[in-house]
């Protein structure tokens, strides 16, 4: 069994004063446009996508404050295991995707957490 962190995502009501804050841990942030109207920076750390993406009222909002991305074997599989835990759902199931194999899930506490097949 693989597993490894792909992207770490922030929505933050917050914006400049995170990216402050992150830019002074030694993250280099690129603008990067999105096609839903949100303010997006990404940073590459080590292999694993860093994100910070502006949201008016990141605490009310319907999008998860945190979402984690996950390189995984077995996608299929794995997915199937985690949709037998009761409150935990499946937001996408496995779809191929432009950039790989991938699904969503949301864990018990709301978190989104991408799953993609390592190859």
């Amino acid at each position: 069994m693989s597993l490894a962190f792909s992207s770490i995502t922030l929505n933050t009501s917050r914006l400049q004063d995170m990216l402050e804050f992150y830019r002074l841990l030694g993250f280099q942030f690129k603008a990067v446009k999105v096609d839903k109207g949100s303010e997006v920076y990404r940073a590459l750390h080590n292999e694993i996508e860093f994100s910070l993406y502006s949201i008016k009222n990141a605490q009310n909002s319907q999008i998860p404050t945190l979402q984690l991305g996950f390189r995984i074997t077995n996608l299929e599989d794995r997915v199937h295991q985690l949709q037998k835990i009761k409150t935990a759902t499946c937001v996408l199931d496995p779809t191929s995707m432009p950039d790989g194999k991938k699904a969503i899930l949301l864990d018990p506490d709301g978190h989104s957490i991408e799953l993609i097949e390592a190859s």
